[in-house]
């Protein structure tokens, strides 16, 4: 097996199991891709990884101790993270990158349907060891390699395909008695947000049936279609038309009724607020607005332009969710946005929670970018006269 040498003094991260050595923190490297050992400049022995010549991320490891990369330990690795979600029922995401002990590879499971994405050139070139490990860990009778935008950053020209079996045209999901029914083409560029489950269920607690409920980047409508379950009345705002269908058919199927409006949530936020609309509760829930640290100051505005027509909008006692799955986005980030946006439309307003990803989506201590979904729940809270 070739190896890899850190710089004096770079092992203290690996030690403390982070997985990612970068270019300038290797004193020695191979001269070619592959399964590689990393020794610390001493040479101790810290870990098995993949290495990818020219990439700044040019060390990912999946072990912090000596072994194989071989199909036992991508069958163990699955293992385990499927004794993790145990109880989460037949829809979560299975395994989530680093998180699980496997960089660059992230699995959601929809029933006896695997979507899969290899978001690094390691995870694609050890694909012979793992796919079989995850047939025989899972038992899935499919299996669907989705190519996202993090394939094209990795430099990797892949095709949706099947990695076994047969995937159906239609992806079935169903949460807390709501059936979505969504055509491969939509499961395969956006899914289903399963990490938002949780805060589906939350926001569904608290909704009631005589209030107004507004959901912006809405998707398939998992936050509207419950509101309306409650009685309430639901509009929601989405740019996709096809995620607008498969929510229309959810509705019927469900009994219930939510006005959707197409187009581009600031412009169609805008018009609400010209319209002197009112909403008892607001979900916003963009899609990633920073995908580098570049992108954060845009991405910023962005939020202090969606959260100051959210203040507008809302009626007396209402509440805004706003999320935001941008690793690069910072808890405290989201916060300066709606600080902002309360200046901008003199609003006082206090937290009343703040909530990260659920537990099939793992946030691990030793690799802050495992932690990427926050949500704020804001609540205007203006001074007696």
């Amino acid at each position: 097996m070739q190896r890899a040498v850190l710089k004096p003094g770079k092992e203290k991260k690996v030690k403390n199991f982070y997985p990612t050595v970068y270019a300038d923190e290797l004193a020695e490297v191979p001269k070619a891709p592959g399964v590689t050992r990393l020794l610390a400049a001493g040479g101790e022995p810290l870990g098995v990884g993949y290495f990818e010549p020219g990439s700044r991320a040019a060390l990912r490891l999946y072990r912090f101790d000596e072994g194989p990369l071989d199909g036992a330990f991508f069958e163990a690795r699955f293992l385990e993270a499927g004794r993790r979600r145990a109880g989460l029922g037949p829809y979560h995401r299975l395994v989530h990158a680093e998180a699980d002990g496997l960089p660059g590879l992230v699995v959601d499971r929809f029933g006896e349907v695997l979507l899969v994405q290899a978001r690094t050139q390691g995870a694609w070139a050890l694909k012979d060891r793992w796919i079989p490990a995850l047939k025989a860990a899972t038992g899935a009778q499919s299996a669907l390699l989705v190519p996202t935008e993090y394939t094209r950053k990795a430099g990797l020209s892949l095709e949706r395909q099947a990695l076994w079996g047969a995937p159906p045209e239609t992806l079935v999901y169903e949460e807390d008695g709501i059936r979505f029914e969504l055509p491969l083409e939509l499961a395969q560029t956006k899914g289903f947000y399963l990490d938002q489950r949780e805060n589906r269920r939350l926001f569904e607690a608290e909704v009631g049936p005589s209030m107004v409920v507004l959901d912006v980047y809405s998707h398939v409508g998992g936050f509207a279609l419950r509101a309306a379950r409650k009685g309430a009345r639901a509009l929601a705002v989405d740019k996709d038309l096809a995620a607008l269908g498969v929510l229309d058919r959810a509705a019927r199927a469900l009994g219930v009724a939510v006005d959707v409006r197409s187009g581009d949530a600031p412009a169609v936020l805008a018009a609400l607020v010209a319209e002197g609309r009112r909403f008892d509760r607001i979900v916003l829930d963009p899609p990633a607005l920073a995908k580098s640290p570049r992108e954060l100051p845009r991405a910023k505005r962005i939020f202090t332009e969606l959260l100051a027509h959210a203040f507008r909008l809302l009626a007396p006692g209402g509440r805004v969710w706003v999320s935001s799955c941008s690793y690069y986005v910072k808890e405290a980030d989201l916060l300066e946005a709606a600080r902002r946006a309360g200046a901008d439309t003199k609003t006082r307003f206090h937290v009343v929670r703040i909530t990260h990803q659920p537990e099939d989506h793992p946030w691990v201590a030793q690799v802050p970018e495992t932690l990427y979904l926050k949500t704020l729940v804001l609540e205007p809270y203006p001074l007696a006269p």
